[in-house]
């Protein structure tokens, strides 16, 4: 139940992409009340991309001033840091959102703790912290009381039973403070950035599609954008509210069943294998979901990602798995796990009647409460 909110963090996004936008000034005037502070690093590096070493400018303090002037098509992260390289471990840099304009810096002790001003896109950023400070402070208490638990013997799965409902609730208020703060702020460029961590808390890449739209012409067309948005194509295929892509594999006996064959039916599509510890950890839970609710109009299809059928048919005779099950037995290069950008398992997609995704990656009592939602009558004890 970790959250971390870093801004320069939300962006494992693709390769660099092209713009060819209208480039704008900026300049950044310095003060420095520190007498040690003679030098300085300056670079600039991009949200879509992780690999880019970025621009790194060597920058002389006089009589505790300094000065820097550029051009740049969009607002990009930027860093002023002690040392060349701002990612050394003990650095300490001032990272802030460069933007078009005159920007003020004002170094008043360390380094991190300088005064920016007069960028737009970091004011708005700054505006968007302070609005969501209640949110996160919430998730932060609940994470510090779960370790103080821990730290003193609690069980994990007894912390899990306390604090899974409290997390949950405060994550969703989260990231619907941050839905309506994208909505409010068109013109803000922290309101792109929110974006995907929009879509991956709630598994709804639909809609976050739709929130870049709404955004102002000058952020939609950025190079940020462009990255995002293609991040967002190659999860829209399986988001929340998207129509399970279709796919037929061979069952235990070599028959040959269709996802699409159990429509009429709530369908857990559970990516799983033999040699996954952590999916046959989970395996209990599915059990649990399909005894319950079998009669009711769910059912489980499982797919293997395994390479043996003996050790896949002792897992699933093993661990009592009594639905249908497939598999191309081709490990990571499975048909279906291609088709659903499976990278890591256990995965899963729960499907409605008519075939459309309404959840994924339900895992342990998350599993079973969606389903209590879905069959109130038929609560698990």
């Amino acid at each position: 139940m970790k959250y971390i909110l870093k801004i320069f963090s939300f962006f494992l996004l693709m390769c660099p992409v092209l713009c060819f936008a209208q480039q704008d000034t900026f300049t950044i005037s310095g003060t420095v009340n520190s007498l040690e502070i003679k030098t300085l690093y300056f670079t600039q590096t991009t949200f879509y991309s992780t690999n880019q070493k970025g621009n790194v400018q060597k920058i002389d303090v006089l009589d505790g001033k300094f000065s820097i002037k550029g051009m740049i098509d969009e607002p990009l992260p930027a860093f002023l840091s002690l040392v060349e390289d701002y990612k050394k471990i003990g650095t300490q840099p001032k990272q802030f959102i460069l933007d078009k304009g005159i920007i003020s810096v004002e170094i008043s002790s360390d380094l991190a703790s300088a005064l920016v001003k007069g960028s737009k896109a970091q004011d708005d950023l700054v505006q968007y912290n302070i609005e969501q400070a209640p949110y996160s402070t919430k998730i932060n208490d609940i994470n510090n009381e779960a370790q103080r638990l821990s730290t003193i013997g609690i069980a994990a799965d007894s912390i899990g039973r306390l604090f899974r409902i409290p997390f949950r609730d405060a994550s969703r208020a989260l990231a619907d403070f941050q839905r309506k703060f994208v909505q409010k702020n068109s013109s803000a460029f922290i309101s792109l950035l929110l974006i995907p961590n929009i879509a991956g808390s709630t598994n709804n890449y639909i809609e976050a599609d739709s929130l870049i739209s709404a955004l102002t012409d000058n952020i939609e067309s950025s190079a940020t954008a462009k990255s995002i948005r293609g991040y967002l194509v190659s999860q829209k295929k399986t988001s929340i509210g998207a129509l399970a892509p279709d796919f037929r594999l061979a069952d235990t006996s070599g028959n040959k069943i269709a996802l699409s064959d159990l429509k009429g039916k709530y369908v857990l599509l559970d990516f799983w294998a033999a040699w996954c510890g952590p999916c046959r950890q989970e395996n209990p839970n599915v059990v649990q979901a399909f005894k319950t609710y079998k009669n009711d109009g769910f059912t489980v299809f499982g797919v293997s990602l395994d390479r043996e059928k003996r050790s896949w048919l002792k897992a699933i005779n093993d661990d009592n798995l009594q639905w249908q099950h497939v598999s191309d037995l081709k490990y990571w290069g499975s048909e279906a796990a291609i088709l659903y950008g499976i990278t890591s398992i256990p995965r899963n997609f729960l499907l409605n009647p008519s075939g459309k995704i309404i959840g994924r990656d339900l895992r342990g009592q998350d599993l079973l409460d969606k389903l209590e939602e879905l069959f109130p009558a038929k609560k698990i004890n």
